[in-house]
């Protein structure tokens, strides 16, 4: 017999190092004819860090578009044609900036140029067989805040919750203050202007927020950040930050953020992000410290206060007046951030990763520069906009240039990546986790850390030991969100099959001599970490008792291990003489309860000399909670707590429940206080107040024996608990 047991996997990931991730991206059909020194790739990525979007404002001499880019066993390749939104009005510079949903099928695209600078901004989705299109109209906010649209350069910058359904629009132009639109989609996928325009407030006399400010929204589209990096005292600059209440309505939090630490005309707030959460907000300041840069992290407590969390960031392998802090991005945790500084080394540009770890920031590996395309100037300003994706393992670094001199070759965008952790899959729960019938639908439901597509296996056996053979052994193999193969090991356990296989969905079925599995009724459904397995089970007869259900899940890197998470009675012939019954609760959690026994016998409950409690991971004396109960009368019991040692020779701890005494070892104590005895008939019900100690954490199991002059139960699995 063997079953199907893995050994755990474990790999360091502790400052995982970034390295270039393919060639540097670049649109194929990207028609350029002009150079700007600020029209090099806007970039965005997914939260998973498979789908990106670059954003090329100079693209047709200033028309403007956008490249998407898509990930596959790790070699990025675009995916259709450059994207171009209908009805723009003049050059309207689409690409100006870009950002992308979580789930990368929604794109929203800036365009500061169209209709004489009025700006707009254009929502394109994805379908599923991978084609992109416009979604509705052009957005184009009204009214600004300052009274006028003509010359507030809407699309400035953008910004998209991870569900896709709000999008902030940016505008800046020195004659107004940095503006932001909220855009909201409903479920028939239209778009409309959420509320009106709104400005930070606060700004020191004689400035505004105004000049490229950087604009953010947060996963849940919730909180907004808006940038202004030519306002307050010398340019310093600042940022504000924005809440939306249930009513839609957006105000102001707080004051004004401004760094401390800043040297001279900082400009922070010239670029923006923030976690998923809303909860970490860091601010790019690229004019700090005679154009060094710098950048600023602002945590919110939970009573929506914002203060700086640690000092300034910069960096320590910068080169020169390198603009740090000239684009910023964070992870969805907000626990890693990349910062970009166009200017190090002589405007080739490059990027930082840092990365949180109780509170404080730190860098995490040296600076990212991209390798030039063969022929590529080395003059590409690097980092003229960067993105980390939500897991924060892959990062996207746009070029700030497109110059390619007197070579064909332009910059482009590189992809940076770290190797995630080792994923962790784990086995979550059974329902119902007790009970008894011979059919049953049960859900189990199993998780993995990086996603439930990283699930190669999940197995579910259902036995009255973890014993493979001469039970109902499942292994369920997902192939979609809602399908895969369920296989049923055969009798004899060995994972050499054969197996007894059907499809789901389906309407077929599997047995073996201890079950049956009905494809009707049956169904699988992956979400986010989550993978549900919902199985229609009948119980041979011949299998009748009490059984214990052990599940377990793997995925490439790792195992779980077989865990207890529930017991079921499958109804067998009738219980003639000594026997035992369920316990109730049939499944505990956490470290106290109140748990109660019953155990029978057809001669009279007089005739039970001993009782048994045995709670642990397998049937195993040492280290258990393992009790003995001597009836003394209807009322009463002797309740024995054996030793750690597990052995029959004691000591004991003894006490008479109920009382107020207590027993005690390394793994639980049972309070007299609170017991109860009840014997009648043939039924003797005993009821315990348990506490287990914190080292006995785990999925444990209670097993129930009884013996008279000469018969024994044997032991029988009749509930669980997860101690915790």
């Amino acid at each position: 017999m063997r079953l199907l047991i893995f050994s755990l996997i474990f790999s360091a990931h502790l400052h995982a190092q970034f390295t270039q991730q393919g060639p540097e991206l670049s649109g194929a059909d990207a028609a350029i004819s002009l150079i700007d020194n600020k029209a090099g790739y806007q970039v965005a990525i997914s939260s998973d860090g498979n789908t990106a979007i670059l954003g090329l404002a100079s693209d047709n001499n200033f028309a403007g578009a956008a490249f998407v880019f898509t990930r596959h066993n790790g070699v990025w390749t675009q995916q259709g044609s450059k994207l171009i939104g209908n009805s723009a009005v003049g050059l309207a510079e689409q690409g100006y900036s870009v950002a992308i949903s979580g789930d990368g099928n929604t794109a929203v695209v800036g365009g500061k140029g169209d209709n004489n600078f009025t700006g707009a901004a254009w929502i394109f989705t994805r379908s599923s067989s991978g084609m992109w299109s416009q979604q509705g109209p052009k957005l184009v906010g009204t009214p600004a805040a300052s009274g006028l649209n003509v010359g507030t350069e809407q699309g400035s910058s953008v910004g998209i919750s991870a569900d896709g359904n709000t999008v902030i629009v940016g505008g800046n132009s020195g004659n107004a203050p940095a503006t932001a639109w909220i855009f909201t989609r409903n479920g028939s996928g239209v778009w409309s202007q959420q509320g009106n325009s709104f400005a930070g407030t606060g700004a020191a006399p004689g400035y505004e927020q105004t000049d490229s400010g950087g604009f953010a929204i947060s996963a849940d589209g919730n909180t907004a950040v808006i940038g202004g990096l030519a306002t307050d005292n010398g340019n310093t600059g600042a940022a504000w930050v924005f809440t939306r209440n249930s009513s839609g309505v957006w105000s102001q939090q707080g004051g004004k953020l401004v760094g401390a630490g800043a040297v001279g005309t900082a400009y922070q707030g010239g670029a923006v992000a923030i976690s998923g959460d809303g909860n970490t907000i860091i601010v790019g300041g690229n004019a700090d410290n005679n154009y060094t840069g710098a950048a600023w992290i602002f945590t919110r407590s939970s009573s929506g206060v914002w203060s700086q969390q640690g000092g300034k960031l910069t960096a320590n392998d910068a080169v020169g007046a390198a603009q740090e802090g000239w684009s910023v991005s964070l992870s969805a945790d907000g626990n890693t951030a990349i910062i970009s500084g166009i200017n190090d080394n002589n405007s080739t540009g490059a990027a930082w990763i840092f990365t949180r770890s109780g509170g404080a920031w730190s860098q995490q590996c040296k600076k990212l520069v991209g390798t030039p395309a063969n022929g590529e100037l080395a003059f590409k300003q690097e980092g003229g906009s960067v993105a980390m994706s939500g897991d924060g393992y892959t990062a996207i670094v746009g070029s700030g240039v497109i110059s390619g001199g007197t070579s064909s070759i332009f910059p482009g965008a590189w992809i940076f990546a770290a190797p995630p952790p080792p994923t962790v899959p784990a086995q979550v729960s059974v329902s119902p986790s007790a009970g008894s019938g011979s059919t049953q639908q049960f859900t189990f439901t199993f998780s993995d850390t990086g996603g439930w597509q990283r699930l190669q296996v999940v197995d579910v056996l259902i036995n009255n030991v973890l014993d493979g053979r001469q039970a109902c052994y499942i292994a369920f193999v997902p192939s979609g969100a809602s399908s895969g193969s369920v296989d049923l090991v055969d009798d004899s356990g060995d994972a050499g099959g054969p197996y007894s296989g059907m499809v789901l969905p389906g309407s077929g079925s599997v047995s073996n001599s201890q079950c049956s599995i009905a494809g009707a009724g049956s169904s699988a459904a992956g979400n986010g970490n989550t993978l549900t397995l919902t199985l229609a089970i009948t119980f041979e007869p011949a299998f009748g008792g009490n059984h214990v259900m052990y599940l377990s899940a793997q995925d490439a890197s790792a195992n779980s291990g077989w865990q207890a998470l529930g017991t079921w009675n499958a109804p067998g012939a009738a219980v003639s003489g000594l026997g035992v019954g369920l316990v109730s609760p049939g499944r505990g959690s956490g470290l106290t309860g109140t748990y109660t026994f019953t155990f029978t016998d057809t001669k009279g409950w007089q005739d039970i000399a001993v009782a048994n409690v045995l709670i642990n991971g397998s049937i195993d004396g040492r280290h258990a909670c393992y009790l003995a109960l001597v009836p003394i009368s209807a009322s009463s019991v002797s309740v024995l707590l054996v030793d750690d040692t597990g052995d029959a020779g004691g000591p004991y701890s003894g006490m008479v429940a109920p009382g107020a005494g207590s027993v005690s070892n390394g793994q639980c104590s049972i309070a007299g206080t609170g017991s109860s005895v009840a014997a009648s008939g043939g039924t003797l019900t005993i009821t315990l107040p348990i506490t287990f100690s914190a080292g006995f954490a785990g999925n444990q199991v209670f097993y129930l024996a009884a013996r008279s002059g000469t018969l024994n139960t044997g032991w029988q699995a009749v509930g669980s608990a997860a101690v915790h």
